[in-house]
Formats: C-alpha cells, structure tokens, sequence
C-alpha cells in the first residue's frame, strides 16, 4: 500500500512539473525583451600594475 501512494505522489509531481514547463514555454511572447548595455571607460595615465618578485 506504501508503494502504491509514493508513486502515486512520484507521478502527480512529474505530470505537474511537466505541466509547469510546457505552461512557461507557451508563454514566451508575451515577456519583454531586455538588452544590458556595457559602458567602458578607459582613463589614460592610471595603471594598477602588481610588482612580482622572483627571489632564487
């Protein structure tokens, strides 16, 4: 009787999941499209450099 109520619950959980995911693949059109823009400054005259010793 265990067995049959676990995958009972195993099922009910996979069908709705799948449910989930064909609900949000049919929805993709309605989203907004988003686009990130990159601003780069490059200052002339700063450096941040490391000095690496190398002691023998």
């Amino acid at each position: 009787m265990r067995n049959n109520i676990l995958g009972g619950l195993v099922i009910f959980v996979v069908v709705l999941t799948c449910l989930l995911m064909l609900d949000d693949i049919s929805n993709v059109q309605n989203q907004p499209v988003k686009s990130d823009t990159v601003q780069i400054e490059q200052i002339e005259g700063e450096t941040d450099l490391a000095i690496v010793e190398d002691r023998e």
